[in-house]
Parts: C-alpha cells; sequence; structure tokens
C-alpha cells in the first residue's frame, strides 16, 4: 500500500469518527435544569377562593403606630396578706406548706402567750380585790394592797406586749375572714429602682394569658434578698382575680421616661411557627394574603409591641388568621 492510498485511508477514518459522534450528540435529549429558582415571597403568599374566604370568616386591621409607655417586664409571685388592718409589717404568705405550716407555728405560740397574759391579769385583779377587802376590815396591810397594784399593773404590760406580738403575725392562717385579699410580690434590683415609676400602676397577667390587670401599689412589708441585691415591691390585685398563693405571673411596671411611638398589632394576628418564628398575614390585594415575618418586643394593654413588621396602615389578618395559616401548610379542614 502506497503512502498516498495510507492518508486517504485516515481521512475517510476521521470522517467517519467525526459523523457518528455529530449523529450522538445531535439524538442526545437535552439537559434537564438543575434547579428552579422560586422568589421568597411566592412561598409564603396564598391565594384564596372567593367562597373559601367566605368560609374562612377572615377579619383585617391596620398596623397602627401609638404611644405606649416604656415598662419593664419583672416575674412576680401570688401571695396573701395576713394583716387585720394597715399593718406594714405583717406577714404574706405564698404558696409553700413549709411557709404555711411555719407560720401556723408562731400564731399558735403567741396566741399561748396571750391566753397566759390574760390569766396572769385575772388573777392579778383577785389578788387585789382580795387584799382591798383585808384592808377594809383592818385584817390586811396597805403594803399589800400596792404589790397586789404593781403585779395587776406588770400583767397589764405583759398582755398588751403579747397582743401586739400577735397583731404583728396578722390573721390566723386558714380563716378568710371574709374576702380574700391577694397580693403580687415582685423582686426588684436596686439598681433599677430608681428607673421605675414605684407610684404607677402595674400590668400583672397570668404566664398563660396574653391579656392583663391593673394593680395598684400597696404598702407592703419591708422586706428585700441582700444576697441578690433586691428589694420587694407588693401590688393588690382585685378581689375578683383567679390567682392563687404561690402562682407566678408576669408583672410590667412602667419607668420613668417618657412614651415612645412603636408599631402595635393586635395580639391574636400573631402567629408562632415551630421553630418560634413570628408572623403575621398581610392582604396584599383582593384575596391575596401574604406571610410576614414579625419581631414582637413586648405585650403592652392587649396588644403586641412589634420590633419590626409590616409598615403602619398594613392590614393584617386577626381573625381566622391560624385557619389561614393552616391552609397555606395544608393542615387545617
Amino acid at each position: 500500500m502506497t503512502l498516498t492510498k495510507i492518508v486517504h485511508h485516515m481521512k475517510t477514518l476521521f470522517i467517519l469518527t467525526f459523523a457518528l459522534a455529530a449523529l450522538r450528540l445531535h439524538a442526545a435529549p437535552a439537559a434537564s435544569t438543575p434547579a428552579t429558582v422560586t422568589k421568597e415571597g411566592d412561598l409564603t403568599t396564598v391565594v384564596l377562593k372567593p367562597e373559601a374566604e367566605q368560609r374562612l370568616r377572615l377579619k383585617v386591621v391596620a398596623v397602627e403606630r401609638r404611644a405606649i409607655p416604656a415598662t419593664r417586664l419583672f416575674s412576680g409571685e401570688v401571695v396573701r396578706p395576713l394583716s387585720t388592718g394597715d399593718s406594714p409589717v405583717a406577714p404574706v404568705i405564698g404558696g409553700t406548706l413549709d411557709e404555711v405550716l411555719r407560720l401556723a407555728d408562731l400564731q399558735a405560740a403567741a396566741d399561748g402567750r396571750v391566753l397566759q397574759a390574760q390569766v396572769q391579769v385575772d388573777a392579778a385583779k383577785v389578788v387585789l380585790e382580795r387584799a382591798g377587802k383585808m384592808l377594809q376590815v383592818e385584817a390586811g396591810s396597805a403594803r399589800a394592797v400596792d404589790d397586789a397594784k404593781a403585779a395587776l399593773a406588770l400583767a397589764e404590760a405583759t398582755l398588751t406586749t403579747a397582743k401586739t406580738r400577735r397583731e404583728i403575725l396578722g390573721s390566723p392562717v386558714g380563716q378568710s375572714g371574709g374576702t380574700k385579699r391577694a397580693w403580687v410580690r415582685v423582686a426588684i434590683y436596686s439598681g433599677e429602682a430608681a428607673r421605675l415609676d414605684a407610684k404607677a400602676t402595674a400590668s400583672i397577667r397570668a404566664l398563660s394569658a396574653s391579656t392583663g390587670q391593673s394593680a395598684k401599689p400597696v404598702a407592703g412589708p419591708p422586706t428585700a434578698n441582700a444576697a441578690a441585691n433586691t428589694v420587694d415591691w407588693y401590688y393588690e390585685l382585685a378581689a375578683t382575680n383567679a390567682l392563687r398563693p404561690g402562682e407566678r405571673v408576669a408583672v410590667e411596671l412602667p419607668t420613668r421616661d417618657s412614651r415612645t411611638e412603636s408599631l402595635v398589632a393586635p395580639f391574636n394576628a400573631v402567629l408562632h411557627d415551630i421553630h418560634g418564628g413570628q408572623w403575621v398575614y398581610e392582604r396584599i390585594a383582593a384575596h391575596t394574603y401574604a406571610r410576614r415575618r414579625v419581631q414582637v418586643a413586648r405585650l403592652a394593654d392587649g396588644v403586641a409591641v412589634l420590633a419590626s413588621g409590616p409598615p403602619v396602615g398594613s392590614k393584617i389578618v386577626t381573625d381566622g388568621a391560624a385557619e389561614l395559616f393552616g391552609t397555606e401548610f395544608m393542615t387545617g379542614k
């Protein structure tokens, strides 16, 4: 085979190989897209049919900006005051059995001292009366009468002291004596006491409640905890409250600072996901709702004070927000 034929044969083989590769590339299907990009806003948008929206009975309100007084949140304990009057040192008891038993023991001992002093007074009166009669019939002496008077005065002083000590311990444990009163004891850090308004009304709410009740400050026993550097403030609850002694509550105390402008929204409009995220649904168009992330700073007067959220005037869902949340994730009915 000549050199010319060998070169011609190699060219023909190269052309056939190239043609076969081209046919294979033309016959191969187009590569699929590795990923589909979706906007985040589309993931949190729900479009309802008119009949579905009517069944959900959604209610919307506008986000507002209000002047909310600055407050600080503390933990409080419901206690029961045992003062029979306006005694500022009468004890208060919480919900522990040890505290109740210790106070009951002190009250029983004080009642015993009062009874003992009363018996001594009665006995001293009898001795004084007998000494006086003996002196009248000239069978006794004036000195015996004076000694009886001194013994009676000493017994009466002992009785007065015993009664005062008993009054300090308050009404007997277990006896209501009429309407039961309830206070809230709040431990305030000494360094923050000067920033709080001690004469202002506090807002008290149970840990499971979203709204609170007003409580006025009262003059309680001057208790403090030196180890924790705290002082105790007391607030009186309404007689109709359902809180029990020893129950923990959330207490909002106003500060001396001026009011601050903050975004507010009804608390029932705020939803929580499994990760602790907070959301609201905003109506952005007819039958169209977008889930917006919010951050609740605190609760005040039954509304949620927002650290971040939709702008003022945004229409957010209150009634039916939970049902809308279930509709988006297909967990509702």
